[in-house]
C-alpha cells in the first residue's frame, strides 16, 4: 500500500513539474524579446498620428510640443516643455499613453 501511495505521489510530482518546465522556457523567450531596446529616430512633429496628437492635446494641453520620435517597436517618444519644465512622454500607435520620464537638465561645471 505504501508503494502504491510514494508512486502516485512521484507521479503527481513529475506531472506537475513537467508543465512548469514548458512555461519556464515559453517565459525566457518572452523576457529576451521585451528586453530588446527599442531605438527612436527622429521624426516631424506634423507627422505624428492623430491618436497620439489627441492624447497630447487632452493630457498636456499646457505643454509645448517640442520633439517627435518614432520608434523601432511603432511607439511614439514626444519631448514637451511647460516653462522650465521638460517632460518626455511615450505612446503606442493608438495614442496610449505608455510612461512618462522628467527631463532632468544637466548643469556644466564651469572649467578652471
Amino acid at each position: 500500500m505504501k508503494k502504491g501511495m510514494i508512486i502516485t505521489a512521484a507521479v503527481v510530482v513529475i506531472g506537475m513539474s513537467m508543465p512548469a518546465g514548458v512555461m519556464a522556457g515559453n517565459t525566457d523567450q518572452l523576457v529576451a524579446a521585451s528586453q530588446q531596446e527599442v531605438e527612436y529616430e527622429d521624426m516631424k512633429v506634423e507627422d505624428l498620428p492623430e491618436a497620439v496628437t489627441n492624447s497630447i492635446s487632452e493630457g498636456y494641453a499646457d505643454y509645448t510640443l517640442a520633439k517627435a520620435y518614432q520608434g523601432t517597436d511603432g511607439s511614439y517618444k514626444v519631448k514637451l516643455t511647460k516653462e522650465e519644465e521638460k517632460i518626455v512622454v511615450f505612446f503606442n500607435a493608438d495614442g496610449e499613453f505608455l510612461k512618462i520620464e522628467k527631463v532632468e537638465e544637466q548643469v556644466e561645471e564651469p572649467m578652471e
